[in-house]
């Protein structure tokens, strides 16, 4: 039977998985490229993993291909450019490493293109032809699609949305820079904000019994839900500050919907409800009613996968070298 392998690389883990053209996942494995020294060791635990996974799915299995996504991808050259969080060189070529490996085609996205196309080809924007997805965990992660086409720019960066900035003397960026949307919405920058709330308020709240370093997006949104007022009002921070946001890409790329993903959407209402409501006040006239704010319909662990498994089925570019 025939597979596309699909490479999920993620700061913490790795994931990869053997995947029908129906987006069927049959194997997967994972392993902590946390743990990795340098990228020569990444390469070697990717290699075994896909070794074992492959010796698991039986001799009737076959690669038909490869896809990849990664943060800082470069689409169109195939490398992995100044990951601030793999273990890599400042330059690795991803490509070359697997195409000279395995001989076959090999194709490179960014992590939330990844996650834009197994949205795409998978989930809920099935049949779309215009949608936005911003994945919402440690960073935000942005892929749109234009009339049925992927927006990749000439270096496979373009879509951004975390780097725009919203505040030019806000919060400093991992990037470097100050008021980046991803400090505001992600689960870091919910983080932040609640942190912030509680130095301004002399409100109760079981928020205080966690220093930083323990807290996370789900303990707030545990809190919210039982009614602690400084979490909701995270919440609703957190929310107005997306729809603003939301409202602005509309105006550049007038979709049919926005699609949120990652572990901060998981929060539902808490985070939906006012970033609806926000998105829809600063909408243009012609906008308004007639872009939907919808969840994923993949899970956070399988969006990615299906994605660079559908760069193989979809016939998208490949790069060989």
């Amino acid at each position: 039977m025939k597979f596309a392998l699909g490479i999920d690389i993620g700061g913490t883990t790795t994931k990869i998985a053997l995947v029908d053209e129906a987006g069927q996942i049959a194997n997967r494995k994972f392993f902590y490229t946390s743990k990795q020294k340098s990228e020569n060791d990444f390469f070697e635990s990717l290699f075994v993993s896909i070794s074992e996974l492959m010796e698991e799915a039986g001799s009737e299995a076959h690669l038909t291909g490869i896809g990849a996504g990664a943060p800082s991808a470069n689409e169109r050259e195939g490398t992995i450019e100044n990951a601030a969080n793999l273990p890599f060189s400042p330059k690795v070529d991803f490509v070359k490493v697997l195409t000279s490996k395995y001989d076959l085609p090999v194709s490179l996205v960014k992590d939330s293109n990844a996650s834009t196309l197994g949205e795409l080809n998978y989930g809920a924007a099935k049949g779309m032809k215009n949608f936005i997805l911003l994945t919402l965990g440690t960073g935000l992660g942005c892929g749109v699609v234009v009339d049925g086409n992927l927006i990749s720019g000439r270096g496979g960066h373009a879509s951004e949305a975390g780097h725009v900035c919203v505040n030019k003397f806000g919060r400093e960026c991992g990037c470097g820079r100050k008021g980046c949307l991803e400090t505001y919405v992600s689960a870091t920058g919910l983080k932040r904000t609640a942190f912030k709330l509680m130095a301004n308020s002399m409100a109760e709240s079981s928020l205080r019994n966690y220093s930083y370093e323990n807290m996370t997006a789900k303990a707030i949104a545990q809190a919210a839900n039982a009614g602690d007022v400084l979490a909701l009002q995270a919440f609703d921070y957190t929310g107005e500050t997306l729809g603003r946001a939301m409202a602005d890409m509309a105006a550049w790329f007038d979709p049919e919907a926005i699609f949120l993903s990652g572990g901060l959407a998981a929060a539902g209402e808490l985070l939906f409800q006012p970033a609806a409501k926000s998105m829809e006040f600063y909408l243009l006239d012609f906008y308004k009613g007639k872009i939907k704010l919808l969840p994923s319909a993949l899970g956070v662990n399988d969006a990615a996968l299906l994605g660079t498994a559908s760069l193989v089925w979809q016939g998208l570019p490949t790069i060989r070298k």
